[in-house]
């Protein structure tokens, strides 16, 4: 039920013009820092019965921490070892690779049987001091969601401020032309990965905001004729 608002706070949210309303975000950087952190995440190991997703965690967590700016991930084509244990780490190898950290884990199902384990390290190269080593647990179809949270974690701690991959933005799309334009309000990770439509209107939309708990989303519409805050 949308309820009309006569003021809220308007928090960080992303406007992006799309040629098509359910079209996937593309969030692309051009053009790297060459300040940003060497990082290699090996591929993880797995351990569950049947085929790994087409997006391994490994890709999805290089993506995150790649397109905060602060970070280069390797390519996997050039880890000339692929570990999954600390035991196999050689530390002098990655250091000649010019990497800083490098981070390895497992995926596995819980002993319960539902849903994903990630076990994961992350470490230093240099001084080869292990910085995180966690197990993130997350349900059945959500493994995609847990990679991101894996993603805070190394962020969080390498940068000393919480990550976000985890989180969903929310931006407008237009599509058509005069009388048959349309506008959707579009729900998606961060990454732009899984677009929902959330609420579609001839009328102009504008403005998509999250409420500070994160659990409801505000946007401008036009659709009685004059501009209105909806939630």
């Amino acid at each position: 039920m949308r309820k009309r608002m006569n003021l809220m706070a308007v928090l960080a949210a992303v406007m992006l013009a799309m040629p098509a309303a359910y079209a996937q975000l593309q969030i692309e950087i051009i053009d790297g820092n060459p300040s940003a952190l060497p990082i290699a995440v090996v591929p993880f190991q797995w351990m569950e019965a049947g085929p790994p997703p087409e997006d391994s965690v490994d890709e999805i967590i290089s993506g995150d921490l790649y397109r905060s700016g602060l970070f280069d991930p390797m390519a996997v084509a050039d880890m000339v070892e692929r570990p999954v244990d600390e035991e196999a780490i050689r530390f002098g190898t990655w250091r000649l690779l010019k990497t800083d950290y490098i981070v390895i884990g497992k995926v596995r199902t819980p002993r319960d049987g539902v849903g994903h384990e990630l076990i994961y390290q992350l470490f230093d190269v240099h001084t080869q001091e292990r910085l995180l080593s966690r197990i993130t647990t997350v349900g059945p179809g959500d493994l995609r969601f847990g990679a991101h949270r894996v993603a805070d974690a190394i962020y969080e701690a390498l940068t000393g401020v919480p990550g976000a991959f985890s989180t969903r933005i929310a931006y407008i799309t237009a599509t058509g032309l005069g009388n048959q334009q349309r506008y959707e309000l579009v729900v998606a990770d961060a990454d732009g990965y899984g677009p929902q439509s959330v609420v579609g209107s001839p009328e102009p939309l504008l403005s998509p905001a999250w409420s500070p708990d994160g659990k409801y989303l505000a946007y401008v519409s036009f659709e009685e004729g004059n501009s209105a805050i909806y939630m």
